[in-house]
C-alpha cells in the first residue's frame, strides 16, 4: 500500500495509437454525435479499484461517448509534455499520480484546474482535509493557487495496536485501546513500557527507510505542536523541543529495546505480521495486513499518536487529472465524478485492499470492515498534511536519510544529529509548489 506512492508508470507503446488525429465518423442527420472519452490508469488502479467494471457502468448511461480504457504500464511524463507542446494527448483523463510524480506536469502548467468541479457532493467541506490538502497548489504564474489535480484515495500514517496484547499488557478499556496519555517523559515511557512487557518481540515497529524516514520523524512532531515545519519553511523542524524531545525518544525506545526499527519495509511488514509486537507505525493498510495472519479484523485497533486527533499525522494521495490539451474536458469530468469519485468504487477499494475514501461521507454506511476503527482514521486523517514538495526535496531526503537514522539507531547522538542536518540543508531551495 505504501509502494504504491512510489509504483512509476508509463503509457504502453500500444497506447500511441490513441494519440491525436483520430478521425471519428460523422454523425447522421437524427443521429446523436458520438464522442470518444479515453480513460489511462495505471495496472495497480484496474485491480485496487475494479476501475474496468465500474466504468461499464458509465459507459451504460452515456451512449454518446465511445469510452476506450487505457492500461498504462509506466510512468512518462516527459513524453506526454512532448506531445502535448504538439497539441494532441494520448489519453482525456488520467487516473493515477502522487505528488512527487505529477510535480513536473503541474510546474508547467500541463494539467486542467479543476477547481470548478468542487461542487455538490465533491464540494471542499465534503472530503477529508489532510487528503484535499495534497491537491492545492501555487499557481505556476503566480497570483494565488488551485488545484491541478484532485486526491482520489488516500494513506495516513497511524498507529496500529495488538489488540491482544493491549489487553495483557492492561491498556484496554471500555471496548478499545487506552490511549497514549500524553508527551511528558514518564507517561510516554510507562505506556510503551507496560506493553513492552506483555509483547514477545517489543513494543513497537517502524520502517526506517529512506521514504518512510519522512513519515516517523514528522508525523508525532505535528500531533505534538500542530507542524513539522520550522518557522521560516526552510525545512521540517530541527530546532524545537519538540523535535529533540521526539528524537530522544525515538533513540531511547531502540536502545532500551522497547521499538525495533527495519531497513526495509517488508522487514517491517513481517516483524508485525509475527503477530508478537506490540504496535506499528505505518500505513492504515499495511497494519491491516495482520488479518491474513489472524484471520480476525478485531485482532487490529488504531490510535494516533498524542493530540493526532486535532493536529494530525502525515498522509499521501494519489490523484486524477487531466491534460490541458484535451478535447473532451466535460466527458471527462463526468467521468472523474460519476465513476473515480464514486460511493461504490471508493469503498469498494477500501473494502478489498484497504484503500481510504477521500470523501468524509464513504467512511459510514458501506463499509465492510473496520467499521469501528474508521472514526479514528478519519479523525487523524482529517487533520493530517502531506510533505512538501520542495524544489530540492530530493537532495534534502539525502540530508535526512544519512542522519535521521543515525539518531534514531543510536549511532550518533540527537543534537549532533539534528545540527547536521541544519548545517548541510543550508543553501537548499524550500519552495513549495503546493500551497499552504
Amino acid at each position: 500500500m505504501k509502494r504504491f506512492l512510489t509504483v512509476l508508470v508509463v503509457l504502453c507503446v500500444a497506447t500511441a495509437l490513441f494519440a491525436g488525429g483520430r478521425q471519428e465518423a460523422e454523425p447522421q442527420e437524427g443521429e446523436q454525435e458520438v464522442r470518444t472519452l479515453r480513460v489511462a490508469a495505471p495496472p495497480w488502479i484496474y485491480k485496487k479499484f475494479d476501475l474496468e467494471n465500474y466504468a461499464k457502468e458509465f459507459d451504460a448511461a452515456h451512449p454518446e461517448v465511445k469510452l476506450e480504457l487505457i492500461r498504462a504500464d509506466k510512468w512518462g511524463g516527459p513524453t506526454y509534455i512532448t506531445e502535448w507542446k504538439q497539441g494532441t494527448t494520448p489519453f482525456d483523463v488520467f487516473v493515477g499520480g502522487s505528488g512527487s510524480m505529477l510535480a513536473p506536469l503541474i510546474a508547467g502548467g500541463w494539467t486542467e484546474p479543476m477547481d470548478s468541479m468542487f461542487t455538490g457532493d465533491m464540494a471542499k467541506d465534503e472530503f477529508v482535509g489532510g487528503f484535499l490538502s495534497a491537491g492545492h497548489y501555487k499557481k505556476p504564474e503566480g497570483g494565488g493557487t488551485y488545484y491541478p489535480c484532485i486526491p482520489f484515495v488516500g494513506e495516513v500514517s497511524i498507529i496500529g495496536v495488538n489488540t491482544s496484547i493491549m489487553k495483557d499488557a492492561g491498556l484496554w478499556a471500555g471496548g478499545g485501546p487506552k490511549p497514549i496519555p500524553g508527551w511528558e517523559p514518564e507517561e510516554f515511557r510507562n505506556w510503551f513500557g507496560a506493553l513492552n512487557d506483555a509483547s514477545d518481540l517489543g513494543a513497537h515497529v517502524q520502517i526506517w527507510d529512506r521514504e518512510f524516514m519522512q513519515y516517523n520523524y514528522c508525523g508525532p512532531i505535528k500531533a505534538m505542536t500542530g507542524t513539522f515545519m520550522e518557522e521560516d519553511g526552510k525545512g521540517f523542524d530541527v530546532t524545537s523541543d519538540a523535535a529533540k524531545r521526539w528524537l530522544t525518544y525515538l533513540q531511547e525506545m531502540h536502545d532500551e529495546g522497547v521499538a525495533t526499527y527495519t531497513t526495509t519495509d517488508d522487514q517491517g511488514y513481517q516483524k508485525w505480521k509475527t503477530n508478537a509486537t506490540g504496535s506499528f507505525y505505518a500505513a492504515q493498510g499495511h497494519i491491516m495486513e495482520l488479518v491474513s495472519v489472524t484471520e480476525n479484523e478485531s485482532d487490529i485497533a488504531y490510535l494516533g499518536w498524542p493530540d493526532a486527533d486535532k493536529n494530525g499525522s502525515i498522509i499521501w494521495t494519489h490523484s486524477v487529472w487531466i491534460p490541458k490539451v484535451a478535447k473532451n474536458k466535460d466527458l471527462a469530468k463526468a467521468f472523474i465524478r460519476e465513476v473515480v469519485f464514486s460511493k461504490e468504487m471508493q469503498q469498494w477499494s477500501f473494502n478489498n485492499y484497504g484503500k481510504l475514501p477521500v470523501m468524509k461521507d464513504y467512511y459510514g454506511e458501506g463499509i465492510t470492515w473496520f467499521q469501528d476503527q474508521m472514526p479514528t482514521i478519519l479523525s487523524v486523517a482529517d487533520a493530517s498534511s502531506p510533505i512538501p514538495l520542495f524544489t530540492d526535496l530530493q537532495e534534502y531526503l539525502d540530508i535526512l536519510f544519512k542522519y535521521l537514522p543515525e539518531a534514531a539507531f543510536g549511532r550518533m547522538s540527537v543534537d549532533k544529529a539534528l545540527q547536521n542536518i541544519q548545517d548541510e540543508s543550508e543553501g537548499l531551495d524550500f519552495s513549495d509548489l503546493r500551497a499552504q
